[in-house]
């Protein structure tokens, strides 16, 4: 049983959260590899994982486009992701994702009309026959470069947890 979890991360609130799930995936001893995406590859039927988790933050109510990334961008120095981003690199997964088990989160601004982007890669991965193994999560951030609102990490890592347990119970079979 194995996991990656390919993240986008403009701030750094969505490296932290990914950070944190990863941590809890780790902590039910389930073998995690983190990729910020310009660096991940893409998982082919002989390498794919057991569990692939994806985190992007949500802008503009959806994934980030590039002219979302060039704006943020603009906000600060340094960015955590510089290049293409998860809806470029789902474009190159889709091809794989029949039958692959899938786990996806966001970070996000509170309130419903702040949107998701967490469903929109689980929309995009299950429309290629990916199994979504839980509902999307969004983790909720206090501004678009303020960071994340207390205890969100500890819930990130709550939900590495249910995903290790998910992982391992599917294992067992």
């Amino acid at each position: 049983m194995t996991a990656l979890l390919v993240f986008e991360s403009m701030y750094g609130s969505t490296a932290a959260v990914a950070a944190a799930v990863a941590a809890g995936l780790a902590e039910l001893r389930i073998p995690v590899t983190v990729c910020e995406v310009g660096v991940a590859g893409v998982p082919t039927l002989d390498t794919r994982p057991s569990l692939l988790v994806v985190g992007a933050p949500t802008h503009q109510r959806g994934l980030p486009t590039s002219r979302t990334r060039e704006a943020a961008r603009a906000d600060v120095a340094v960015t955590v992701s510089r290049g293409d981003g998860v809806r470029e690199w789902l474009d190159q997964v889709v091809g794989q994702a029949s039958g692959q088990a899938v786990a996806v989160f966001d970070t996000a601004l509170p309130g419903r009309l702040a949107g998701s982007a967490a469903h929109a890669i689980g929309k995009r991965l299950t429309r290629a026959g990916a199994e979504l193994v839980m509902p999307p999560e969004s983790f909720t951030v206090t501004g678009r470069t303020s960071g994340l609102l207390p205890d969100e990490l500890e819930e990130a890592r709550s939900w590495g947890r249910s995903l290790a347990l998910f992982a391992a119970a599917v294992g067992a079979r």
